[in-house]
């Protein structure tokens, strides 16, 4: 039986002033940008959220990200 694969929706946030700052799910490191990207349950800085074959910035291609094989990926490269 083949497991099913799944898209995820990537949402942008504002991070606000008197928060503690929150981890990156891509680096470890805290997030003190303006902006944070939250896909999959977690957070992430724009730059680390990338697609793993093609390594586009994902908040930059749409609000969707796929996963296959335990790899985050862009729609094109989900369709391949």
């Amino acid at each position: 039986m083949q497991k099913r694969e799944k898209s995820f929706g990537i949402q942008m946030l504002s991070v606000q002033p008197d928060t503690k700052p929150k981890g990156c799910a891509g680096c470890n490191r805290k997030i003190k940008d303006r902006f944070l990207l939250k896909a999959l349950d977690k957070f992430w800085h724009e730059d680390c959220l990338k697609c793993a074959c093609c390594d586009c910035r994902l908040g930059e291609v749409g609000s969707t990200l796929y996963t296959k094989a335990n790899l985050i990926l862009c729609r094109r490269d989900y369709l391949r």
